[in-house]
């Protein structure tokens, strides 16, 4: 039996276990098999579909609007936003980047490391990873002072622990379709 219990199920699909249930009772968007002692079991099948809902309201659609698709319609809408999404995101994405980053090296200018892990924590794309978060690593091993900062030491690890989450979501949604 390949089911998982719904902290295992928010692990695999970014879905908090408060959205999960909220969905399952508000939208009925998935029915997980219940086990002898009322405890939810998610299959593979359930996981998969996590993550779709999880990635097309991340992207702005409302949950009310797709909970009743199949599988298969959502994979369509997400793929159907990808294409589009990378066609006129990218050039966005450059000069927003450009901003953020620009933004963030700024605050760490001023020494405001809660700032930049602020705004670090919000990213989500490898894009993010390449444009923002390694070139914020970079500055920071360059101030000598760095070396001795507690403040940067943390924000470092912080940027090392994002830049490996968002690799691996970004992997294992790929991965898992």
């Amino acid at each position: 039996m390949n089911d998982f219990n719904i902290q295992a199920a928010s692990m695999m699909s970014g879905v908090s276990v408060h959205q999960i249930r909220a969905w399952e009772k508000r939208y009925s968007a998935l029915t997980p098999k219940r086990l002898g002692n009322n405890f939810r079991s998610y299959s593979q099948e359930n996981i998969t579909r996590l993550k779709l809902l999880g990635e097309l309201t991340r992207r702005g659609i409302a949950i009310s609007k797709i909970a009743n698709l199949n599988t298969d319609e959502l994979e369509k809408q997400y793929d159907y936003l990808m294409n589009n999404e990378s066609h006129h995101v990218e050039e966005e994405n450059s000069v927003e980047n450009t901003d953020k980053l620009e933004l963030l090296i700024n605050f760490l200018k001023v020494k405001r490391f809660d700032l930049v892990n602020h705004e670090v924590l919000k990213l989500k794309t490898l894009s993010a990873v390449s444009k923002i978060i390694i070139p914020l690593m970079k500055y920071i091993m360059k101030d000598n002072e760095a070396i001795y900062n507690r403040d940067a030491k943390n924000l470092l690890n912080v940027l090392i622990d994002e830049t490996s989450r968002i690799s691996n979501n970004s992997l294992s949604f790929k991965g898992s379709r």
